[in-house]
């Protein structure tokens, strides 16, 4: 048997050559035992004539393609990968692709719906039910580019896919808030905040990094500039980081002097603690006297963030992903270039920036001389009072 388990996958891969044909793909099996055996399956497959022709193409076969081609390249895989297992299990591995229909799509977003899931290994720990968004990326956004790999790759073999209107069947999603942390609000969060969370939160509400981009690699600082290079995606503890989502490019971020100078001293006792970031804790041996630094997980800097929350009162919500918001907002707020803000997030296409456009819809109504509007304070321009004077300092 040729089955072989790819580094940093769950899922066990077939490889054969029959004939001068190279057949490979994902066996969906996260077991040698299972995986041989779907390979196995496979060779029948071709012995009997069935895989030369695309009239009894599988789902399985059909991901197995995409992801060969695309999935495994791009930046958030191992997502894609556990995406892609979850689409086969509610559909069928052996499912025609061209029996696939709406009504088994929207069956399947039926079953997803109703598949729970908790947040802690309590016996009594609550259940959770997956968002409409959650949803729609599971099936909808991984069926559709795969059946339209296999439209591309196999029409002149004969494959013919039903029609199906994807707009009917997707699931619809609130609208996204854009959060804006208010000064007091954002002073009363950095107070309850020590040495390290306090570093973490002023350069998520500067920055609008995503959380997990706060993990990287000591190599990814650069002190000339001073900036940071946050492109890298794997955490120090080699899972791969909840950051950015695709292969877009370096994300370079220019740094205020003040916060280079920071990280720069908190890299320094890492490199000589052996830490492989700069998220960390002092703590003295009860013994020595000595005081050691202690590394921070990405769940631990994240609870530490949320309890100083809890204490300042911040409103509830998203609170951490909300500094993302935030700093979008603020420099689109303080600059009028939506391109800057996009730069400044790392957008790869200025659509996903517009949603923090309408947060200067009100900014723009009293600028227009609409007397029933109050442009916030965070504008960098007020309106003239009705007196001539310069008013929203």
């Amino acid at each position: 048997m040729s089955v072989y388990k790819p580094k940093n996958s769950r899922f066990w891969q077939f490889d054969f050559i029959i004939e001068g044909r190279r057949f490979h793909g994902s066996t969906g099996q996260t077991t040698r035992r299972a995986a041989e055996a779907a390979e196995e399956r496979k060779r029948r497959e071709v012995g009997e004539g069935r895989f030369g022709s695309a009239e009894n193409l599988t789902l399985d076969q059909a991901c197995g393609r995409w992801w060969d081609d695309v999935g495994q390249h791009r930046g958030d895989a191992a997502d894609v990968e556990r995406r892609l297992a979850t689409l086969i299990s509610l559909i069928g591995e052996n499912t025609p692709l061209k029996q696939i229909d709406p009504e088994m799509v929207s069956d399947a977003i039926r079953k997803r719906r109703r598949m729970p899931y908790v947040k802690s290994k309590a016996t009594d720990a609550k259940r959770y039910y997956p968002s409409p968004a959650t949803v729609n990326r599971d099936i909808i956004e991984h069926l559709r580019p795969v059946l339209r790999h296999a439209a591309f790759l196999w029409a002149k073999r004969g494959l013919k896919l039903q029609p199906i209107e994807w707009g009917r069947l997707r699931l619809e999603e609130p609208a996204g808030l854009v959060k804006i942390y208010g000064v007091d609000e954002q002073a009363a969060w950095r107070a309850e905040c020590g040495p390290t969370t306090g570093l973490a939160l002023d350069l998520l509400m500067t920055y609008g990094m995503r959380f997990g981009e706060l993990f990287f690699e000591l190599g990814d600082f650069d002190p000339e500039g001073p900036r940071l290079n946050i492109a890298s995606r794997l955490m120090p503890d080699g899972e791969r980081r909840k950051g950015r989502k695709r292969d877009t490019g370096a994300h370079v971020l220019p740094l205020r002097i003040g916060h280079a100078r920071e990280i720069a001293a908190r890299l320094a006792r890492a490199r000589k603690a052996g830490l492989e970031h700069i998220w960390y804790v002092e703590e003295r041996d009860e013994e020595t006297g000595e005081v050691q630094l202690t590394a921070l997980t990405y769940y631990g800097l994240q609870a530490r963030l949320n309890s100083a929350a809890d204490r300042a009162k911040v409103s509830p919500g998203r609170r951490i992903h909300g500094t993302r918001h935030h700093a979008g907002t603020t420099i689109l707020r303080n600059s009028g270039n939506l391109k800057l803000s996009q730069r400044l997030l790392g957008h790869a296409n200025i659509q996903s920036t517009m949603r923090y456009a309408h947060a200067l819809e009100e900014d723009l109504r009293a600028a227009l001389g609409d007397e029933d509007v109050e442009v916030s304070r965070n504008s960098p321009e007020a309106p003239p009072t009705k007196s001539g004077t310069e008013g929203g300092k």
